[in-house]
């Protein structure tokens, strides 16, 4: 969305990783990722984004976003239904370009591709694919997904249907390889980035360096996708969600401590505690600046539907206006 300036306006969103402590609770989970959904909507928030998880990894229960999407999309009226991110290297292209063409056609062209290389080695395993070959996979494969979309001959003289002319521009990536990302048109979705990675502000000027370079009509756009868990202060999040995140953490450092709780959610980008204590935090990164969307996860794997809806509930209420004040 842009002003009458042509400045993109900074937009809001909810991100459902459906996390389940195992896969006896998928269903609920999907219950429960619909009610948000629709809450997500009726608070105003623009975009409700959803995570690709194969195999339960992560304790993730989605492996097919765009099915669930379709569904959604018959419980929904007005508010974007986006994946951040399709595992691109694990999917064929062209299924994935008409699965994505017939989801945005049932649902009014609401659908924003997010797409990603993907880093979990035990689901490149499961599919047969070496993971050292991912970045070949997905230049391959994303080449053959925009051509498609944007209507370009596949064989001889067939083309996708239904055509999706619009979704070509609607693919999100996420990548640290962000002037790719601008050469290809596309928007790009900044995730946590591990402390020896590149800064997101490195991340974002070759972005706009490389998108302005191109002389492109349309606004750049970059996304911010956080984990942000409101409550009644540090401590009561800390206890909330220190066990979730220390069994995450063990996946690669077995040693991982309690003591270094804090240490942990700030290099996996959490914001944590009062509303105002994570509006104060969020007031410190210059990043946000730049941004055209924000979006928030709320829950963590043992998350109840009820924490879950009073987490997005003071996120749309109390920091969505406090961090359109400062940034947008």
């Amino acid at each position: 969305m842009t002003e009458n300036n042509g400045k993109t306006k900074l937009t809001f969103g909810f991100l459902n990783r459906f996390y389940t402590p195992s896969i006896n609770t998928t269903l609920s989970a999907y219950h429960s990722g619909l009610s948000l959904l629709k809450q997500a909507e009726q608070t105003g928030l623009t975009t409700g984004w959803v995570a690709q998880h194969h195999f339960h990894t992560e304790t993730g229960a989605l492996p097919s976003p765009l099915v669930w999407l379709a569904h959604a999309a018959q419980h929904t009226r007005h508010i974007q239904l986006g994946t951040a991110v399709i595992i691109l290297p694990l999917e064929p292209a062209l299924r994935l370009a008409e699965d994505a063409a017939v989801l945005d056609v049932l649902s009014d062209g609401r659908l924003e591709l997010g797409l990603g290389k993907g880093f979990d080695t035990e689901s490149f395993d499961h599919f047969g694919i070496l993971v050292e070959n991912r970045n070949k996979l997905y230049d391959d494969h994303i080449a053959t997904l925009t051509n498609a979309l944007a209507g370009k001959n596949i064989i001889d003289d067939l083309v996708l249907s239904p055509p999706a002319h619009d979704l070509v521009h609607k693919i999100w990536e996420s990548s640290r390889n962000s002037r790719a990302v601008a050469e290809r048109g596309n928007g790009l979705i900044l995730a946590p980035q591990p402390p020896d990675k590149p800064s997101h502000s490195l991340l974002i000027e070759r972005y706009l360096n490389t998108w302005h370079s191109q002389k492109r009509q349309a606004p750049a756009r970059i996304a911010f996708m956080r984990a942000i868990i409101p409550g009644a202060d540090k401590k009561t999040v800390e206890a909330e969600i220190g066990s979730d995140i220390l069994r995450y953490v063990r996946r690669f450092i077995p040693e991982a401590s309690a003591n270094n709780l804090q240490t942990y959610l700030k290099n996996a980008g959490v914001f944590w505690g009062h509303p105002e204590e994570i509006i104060e935090d969020l007031s410190q990164d210059p990043t946000l600046g730049s941004l055209s969307h924000f979006a928030a996860q709320v829950q963590t794997f043992s998350t109840s539907a009820d924490q879950a809806s009073h987490r997005l509930r003071l996120y749309t209420e109390q920091i969505v206006p406090a961090i359109n004040s400062l940034f947008g």
